[in-house]
């Protein structure tokens, strides 16, 4: 069995490319609207954020002989406890990391406190773009009510930047990612002065959203993604993709 983690848009391209190399696959997401999202696929689908413990539960269970790990760049505990996990049980690890760019006009962190601490000396709109996950750490800031927050438009998105102090009006439920011309339209409805960001690559829309701010002379503060010793890694679709193909052997035949 090979264990695709997923729940990103590279995860779903890279399904839709090995179906019809084989059905002997099964896949993980962190939430219900990861998986609903394969829907249209018949494929196994569950939904389980795991510690380093449950994946090993996991493994042993499904039989676990590879693992594709598409996972979100910043999800770093997911990505190190599978590197570890398939040392420890001998299992190939295969990595796709987004292409990402560098701007040098952008303010860089490599932590997101440090992004937090910078953040709360500024004047002017600020419109944060880094999703629901890292929401409460601006919650304490003396200049929250200069904040939009541009997020994936789910119950549980707006409950946490409802939960910290944020009203309605400072809520940008949307799902990405969007051309220039939107952005721009944004940045000029609600005359923000400074984009928080991050690394997210071409999936995320970084480079339309980076080049958008830029132009509109907007200031720019990107959160670096994580540095990982990954074992194995490509930003090349094809190459993994021919990871994939090695070994089947006759592992089409099984099906669930």
């Amino acid at each position: 069995m090979d264990w695709i983690i997923g729940g990103t848009k590279d995860s779903r391209d890279f399904i839709e490319n090995i179906l019809k190399l084989k059905k002997n696959i099964i896949v993980t997401t962190i939430s219900e609207y990861g998986k609903k999202l394969l829907e249209k696929y018949e494929i196994n689908v569950i939904v389980k954020s795991m510690k380093k413990e449950e994946m090993q539960e996991f493994i042993e269970k499904n039989k676990i002989k590879r693992i594709f790990d598409f996972s979100h760049p910043y999800a770093v505990n997911v990505s190190k406890n599978a590197i570890e996990i398939a040392k420890i049980n001998y299992i190939e690890y295969f990595r796709f990391n987004r292409k990402t760019y560098n701007y040098k006009e952008c303010i860089e962190f490599n932590e997101i406190e440090k992004l937090v601490r910078f953040t709360s000396t500024l004047e002017g709109n600020i419109l944060n773009t880094l999703g629901s996950n890292s929401v409460e750490k601006f919650g304490n800031l003396k200049n929250l009510e200069n904040i939009y927050f541009r997020i994936l438009p789910t119950k549980l998105s707006i409950e946490k930047v409802e939960n910290i102090g944020v009203l309605p009006k400072k809520i940008i439920g949307i799902q990405g990612p969007f051309t220039k011309e939107f952005n721009s339209f944004i940045y000029k409805n609600y005359s923000i002065k400074y984009l928080i960001t991050k690394e997210s690559g071409d999936i995320g829309g970084e480079k339309e959203k980076i080049e958008t701010a830029l132009e509109n002379k907007i200031k720019v503060l990107v959160l670096t993604k994580p540095v990982i010793n990954y074992p194995w890694g490509t930003d090349d679709m094809e190459i993994i993709l021919e990871k994939f193909k090695e070994n089947i052997g006759d592992e089409n035949e099984k099906t669930f």
